[in-house]
């Protein structure tokens, strides 16, 4: 609101002769003479709303933000760094509730659902990514190189219940997850 006011007036300041814009007709009819000897066409008062509009038209449209700087503000992204917490976050939760499915009902679980878990296998593999790039913000030199070791081992427990996974065991598989959900604390 404050730009479209100083356009206004920027844009008032910028006409001709703005003194005489708002002026009435009957009052100044020398003034509207002179005017129109050097200007003839400009001295209206509606020629000095349309510039004044038009002026504040393209300041509002200046001082808008340009629509790649607003995806954070708007609510449809996550910056980087808080994007990676929230899927580590995410892929922690799952990972208890399909450990859950797994441990209570594997005699129900078809091929295709034990190939979804194979799929999500490598979803927790890429959540180690993310908390390798958690971890580069950490200043403490024995906390970053903990959560270093622990991806490392995250990942390769992900390798190794890929094994279970394949076989449709069960217990196997459940015991592997269950360390792997140690490894997020």
């Amino acid at each position: 609101m404050k730009n479209v006011s100083i356009a206004i007036a920027v844009a008032a300041l910028s006409s001709p002769l703005p003194s005489l814009a708002f002026s009435a007709r009957s009052q100044h009819s020398v003034a509207r003479t002179r005017l129109n000897a050097v200007a003839p066409a400009e001295g209206s008062r509606r020629n000095f709303v349309s510039s004044s509009i038009a002026g504040a038209g393209l300041a509002v449209w200046i001082s808008s933000p340009s629509p790649s700087l607003a995806d954070v503000s708007d609510g449809n992204s996550l910056p980087q760094g808080a994007a990676q917490f929230s899927r580590v976050i995410k892929v922690r939760s799952q990972l208890k509730s399909v450990a859950k499915r797994v441990a209570e009902q594997s005699s129900e679980m078809d091929n295709k659902e034990w190939d979804k878990i194979d799929e999500y296998l490598r979803t927790v593999y890429s959540a180690g990514n993310d908390m390798k790039e958690i971890s580069k913000g950490m200043t403490d030199p024995s906390k970053k190189a903990k959560a270093e070791e622990d991806v490392k081992l995250l990942q390769g427990l992900v390798q190794a219940a890929q094994k279970p996974v394949s076989k449709k065991d069960a217990a196997g598989f459940g015991a592997i997850a269950n360390k792997a959900d140690s490894l997020f604390e």
